[in-house]
């Protein structure tokens, strides 16, 4: 059994605010041990269910959070970010699952901890007309392989979206309960880990039951920006539309291919 296994930080337990999300803040280095510490529980759920190989792909903010000398010896990381940025990539038809550890709720979520859409430059993504967030954005990326979701982890507003974006029979564990942008009720983190662990097993016990997004094909993808300023550049690209001062649409033949128009267009919009 082959595993994949994609890791954010702002939905893993313990994280409520920028000063422990960001690398250059002074409780990271406690985050990225809590996050590591996560991951482990799902290798190690993994590991339980008869998985064989398991890769990692660490996929948050500069994606070297991850501390590899206390990662579980049983999987390999991929870390930094490839040429299409996606937060799945390296994720191709030979992984039998996929699980989606500390993500979190998109832009604009009332009570959701640290919830935004990749950088925060991005209020809106919309994927054939229906709002979405990194989390269903990635299960599109790999459905495109054809590759299930077994498992999601991450705060009770993340669970709320992704119960209505993606197709049900995957597992979730609430690592804790989104009380305002950077406030939440926390966990015990062994408690957290106890339960990823288990339900990481559980997950994998059907994997013909485990469910694989495949959106409507040719996908219409509409994203609205935060700064409208100095847009006029995303306009000039080729095969892209502008509905109003800030918001533009592409329609893309496949997830991969939307991939890279989304990459495209965020890295050219102003931030400020």
């Amino acid at each position: 059994m082959n595993i994949f296994i994609s890791a954010d930080m702002e939905g893993m337990a313990g994280i409520v605010g920028w000063h422990q999300a960001e690398h250059t803040e002074r409780d990271y280095g406690m985050a990225r041990l809590w996050m590591t510490q996560q991951v482990n529980a799902a290798i190690e759920g993994a590991i339980n269910a008869g998985a064989t190989s398991i890769l990692v792909k660490d996929a948050h903010e500069t994606a070297t959070n991850i501390l590899l000398d206390k990662l579980h010896p049983a999987a390999e990381l991929i870390s930094g970010w490839g040429p299409l940025g996606s937060m799945v990539e390296g994720v191709d038809e030979s992984f039998d699952a996929v699980m989606l550890l500390g993500y979190h709720a998109r832009a604009m979520t009332i009570g959701g901890t640290l919830a935004h859409t990749w950088s925060g430059n991005v209020l809106d993504l919309r994927l054939n007309g229906e709002p979405i967030g990194e989390t269903a954005w990635a299960a599109a990326f790999a459905g495109h392989f054809n590759v299930p979701i077994a498992l999601i982890t991450g705060d009770d507003k993340l669970k709320e979206q992704v119960d209505h974006e993606l197709p049900p029979g995957f597992h979730y564990v609430i690592t804790k309960t989104g009380m305002a942008h950077k406030a939440a009720r926390l966990r015990p983190l062994a408690d957290v880990c106890e339960e990823i662990r288990d339900t990481a097993a559980a997950s994998l016990a059907d994997l013909e039951g485990l469910p694989v997004f495949k959106p409507h094909l040719p996908a219409t993808v509409s994203i609205r920006f935060r700064h409208w300023e100095g847009l006029d550049i995303c306009a000039a690209v080729p095969g892209v539309q502008r509905l109003d001062v800030a918001t533009f649409q592409f329609q893309a033949a496949d997830m991969i291919e939307a991939q890279k128009y989304f990459a495209t267009l965020h890295r050219l919009a102003p931030r400020s």
